[in-house]
């Protein structure tokens, strides 16, 4: 009993014990002020530059849903190739002000109604040794494209931006990304150079389900 007394004894002294030193709580307090501080900055950090990402992804996609290819109208207009891919690749780094490398991957996709599922009309990436998108792989995505009517078809653009944090806090290394699609604004889809695409009057596609395309152009980042 005496013991628990004496415990009992030293515990109510040190509760009502107000003495301290002033170095050391200054070294505690400077320390947790200084983790929190970085800490704050490097999530800071990280939201702002996949918020930045994102604005970037939907600035190239709008580009993309504007554009129609040369056509009797107006012979002049770009044509969507490797090289304008890889340009928009560079739009992008320019945009987001990346640290890290990044790619993006951009697909025209329509909705085949005869075997109920979604084809990719044709799919590039930036650079090389990136995969493109493919039929078979379109289906995983299938949730997050709109519901497309017959005869329409849409823009997929994805980004991927490496991201390595500058602290480490406990944030690890990642790849921020976006899947954004846009209906494209003043053709019926977005052609290729090579391939091109469309319906014909009945509404069918007349550009058939094109599994790979030639390889990034030797000079393309």
């Amino acid at each position: 009993m005496r013991i628990f007394r004496a415990l009992k004894s030293r515990l109510s002294e040190f509760h009502h014990d107000d003495e301290g030193s002033v170095v050391v709580e200054g070294i505690l307090i400077t320390s947790f002020l200084t983790w929190w501080y970085v800490a704050s900055f490097q999530y800071f950090d990280a939201y702002r530059q996949k918020n930045t990402n994102l604005k970037a992804a939907y600035t190239i996609a709008d580009m993309l849903s504007r554009e129609t290819g040369p056509t009797s109208d107006d012979p002049d207009a770009a044509e969507v190739n490797q090289t304008y891919v890889n340009g928009l690749n560079q739009m992008f780094d320019y945009l987001s002000n990346a640290r890290e490398p990044t790619w993006i991957r951009v697909s025209s996709v329509y909705f085949d109604e005869n075997d109920d599922k979604y084809h990719v009309d044709w799919s590039s990436t930036s650079g090389s040794g990136h995969p493109i998108m493919t039929t078979a792989a379109i289906q995983n995505y299938k949730n997050s494209i709109p519901v497309l009517p017959r005869g329409g078809s849409v823009i997929l653009v994805e980004t991927f931006m490496d991201y390595e944090p500058m602290f480490a806090i406990g944030l690890d290394e990642q790849t921020f990304s976006t899947f954004i699609t846009t209906a494209p604004r003043f053709a019926s889809c977005l052609p290729w150079q090579t391939y091109g695409c469309g319906i014909d009057a009945n509404g069918n596609w007349t550009n058939p389900d094109i599994p790979d395309l030639p390889d990034p152009e030797p000079d393309g980042t």
